[in-house]
């Protein structure tokens, strides 16, 4: 008698930040689920960083009580109602990864039972209206939906004759004293690269890091997978000619003479020219990908971003096949290098949208949300304590963020913390017009440190620093937008409302105002601006025209 099969709703592969955020909100809404973990909880964090610094904030002291609005500075805790953050674990600004490790293997205690870990998925493919899942243990697991959590696993390997003679970032060994009095070239311009250079400043003769691109900073960019101040103390010892150096141009080939590498490069600076250089240790530090040999070539879906990430809808979903998520740091295909999909701090909150797509998947529920008041005084007050509280739409700008029906039989709904590029396309928002509300950037100039701007209350222009955006939208296309002015603590509250000993600023002075005025009085204004050019409250929001 053959026995029936167990079939999980979801089943999670990867126990990482991303597997366990999902697991966590799966649970919460009652969807059945298995996770399946190649190493240990964590296993990621266990080996990298290499030299075991996070450059993940974790900012302790911040003056603020509520449990969200302390997210913002907080990049390392996974999302949940209990309080379990790794604030409480570690009060360093800049953690030690193996901390870390201490912390999610302690928020995997809850589902302990439904995790096994030591065994590594083989092969995903679709059987009908179930996915099958072989691990190496020969078992074979069935579920109605997978998501993919593994991270980007295998190495990125550069495009040069010779890179096989390369040391790897991933696995090369970091004793300092293998490279003292030695000349060593570093391929790569991320953290990792300039993480590995900094490790070595003291025992290297010389260091060299390469790329053909120059360096990006995060400052600059507001892309955190670019360089961070913390690891560019070698751009001193670069700029004050202290024998390293960074190098714009691409490596063509890596030769082996004597005891040593022989690398040539075409510079990127100088078309047409040619620097051949030699080192004693050239090591690898480009990169990770996706990888894609898990899935079955029937639900394989397209690479993108240089074959590094699997190409996905505006839910996570695979394009290939209807059922098969990712999460975690693949997520950033759909914002590569422009928000922080790639980092737990971003990923966090876009996994729980995500649970909320496969609880749909699985039961047909809708996205949940709540009720703002549609009157005009009581939307301005939920608008400012949003803005100023979230960290959701903080952390993820212009990419999350929160939508409000304005017409029809649901009008007033407020949905908190969703994809942008979802409300383009989702039902609920067909035919309807919307309020959308989004953190956002602006454009700093050639100078990010010295940034001039015009302080004015008109709200046509956007502020350089982080700043509300409000669009009144109807099937996609926007009506009618406002840029609120920006603010130094990113806090649009009145006093009375703030944390007593929070914060800093208390009014500016806005040149067309003729007067110096609150931020809160200020996004008041312009709200109320806002509705007047969009046509609201001139009428209940009820009788709103359909167009």
């Amino acid at each position: 008698m053959q026995t029936p099969k167990t079939i999980t709703d979801c089943l999670i592969v990867g126990a990482g930040p991303a597997g366990l955020q999902a697991a966590y909100f799966l649970e919460k809404k009652g969807i059945g689920f298995h996770i399946l973990e190649r190493g240990k909880v964590g296993q990621f964090f266990r080996q990298f960083p290499r030299h075991r610094m996070l450059i993940s904030i974790n900012k302790v002291n911040t003056g603020l009580s509520s449990p969200d609005t302390k997210l913002r500075f907080d990049w390392n805790s996974l999302l949940n109602d209990e309080g379990q953050l790794f604030t409480d674990v570690s009060r360093r600004y800049f953690p030690n990864a193996d901390d870390y490790v201490g912390y999610l293997d302690a928020f995997a205690d809850r589902f302990a039972d439904r995790i096994t870990c030591g065994v590594k998925v083989e092969r995903i493919a679709k059987e009908g209206d179930l996915f099958a899942v072989e691990t190496d243990d020969g078992t074979t697991h069935h579920a109605r939906t997978v998501i993919v959590a593994t991270g980007v696993s295998r190495p990125w390997d550069a495009d040069i004759e010779g890179i096989d003679l390369a040391e790897q970032y991933y696995d090369f060994d970091t004793t300092p004293e293998r490279f003292r009095d030695k000349r060593v070239a570093i391929l790569g311009k991320g953290n990792s690269a300039f993480e590995t250079a900094d490790s070595l400043v003291e025992e290297a003769q010389a260091i060299h890091v390469i790329s053909p691109n120059p360096v990006k900073f995060a400052w600059n960019t507001h892309f955190v997978g670019n360089l961070r101040a913390v690891n560019n103390n070698f751009l001193d010892t670069y700029q004050l000619k202290s024998q390293n150096a960074v190098v714009d141009g691409a490596v063509t080939k890596i030769v082996k003479e004597g005891d040593g590498l022989t690398v040539h490069v075409a510079m990127t600076a100088a078309e047409g020219h040619e620097i051949v250089l030699h080192y004693d240790h050239v090591i690898a530090c480009t990169g990770f990908r996706f990888d894609d040999s898990i899935l079955d070539p029937a639900i394989r879906p397209e690479m993108r971003h240089m074959g590094k990430f699997p190409a996905m809808t505006e839910q996570w979903e695979s394009e290939a096949a209807p059922g098969l998520f990712f999460a975690g740091t693949i997520m950033q295909c759909r914002d590569f290098k422009k928000t922080m999909s790639g980092f737990v701090h971003g990923f966090r909150h876009n996994v729980k949208c995500l649970s909320e797509f496969v609880a749909n998947r699985v039961t047909g529920a809708p996205y949940p949300h709540s009720t703002a008041p549609l009157a005009q005084e009581s939307l301005t007050a939920t608008l400012i304590d949003r803005i100023s509280t979230a960290s959701g739409m903080f952390l993820q700008p212009s990419f999350l963020g929160d939508v409000v029906v304005l017409d029809g039989p649901d009008a007033g709904a407020h949905y908190i913390d969703v994809p942008m590029h979802w409300a383009d396309r989702a039902d609920e928002f067909k035919g309807r017009t919307v309020l959308r509300v989004t953190l956002e950037f602006g454009n700093f100039g050639p100078n990010p440190m010295h940034v001039k701007r015009a302080h004015t209350t008109d709200g046509d222009e956007a502020d350089p620093f982080i700043h509300p955006v409000l669009r009144l939208v109807r099937d996609g296309e926007v009506l009618v937008q406002a840029h609120l002015s920006d603010h130094l603590d990113s806090d649009w509250r009145a006093p009375e409302a703030k944390d007593k000993g929070a914060g800093t600023v208390q009014r500016m002075t806005y040149v067309d105002a003729g007067q110096t005025l609150s931020g809160n009085e200020v996004a008041k204004r312009q709200i109320d601006a806002f509705f007047r050019r969009a046509g609201l409250f001139t009428q209940t929001p009820e009788a709103i025209p359909a167009q």
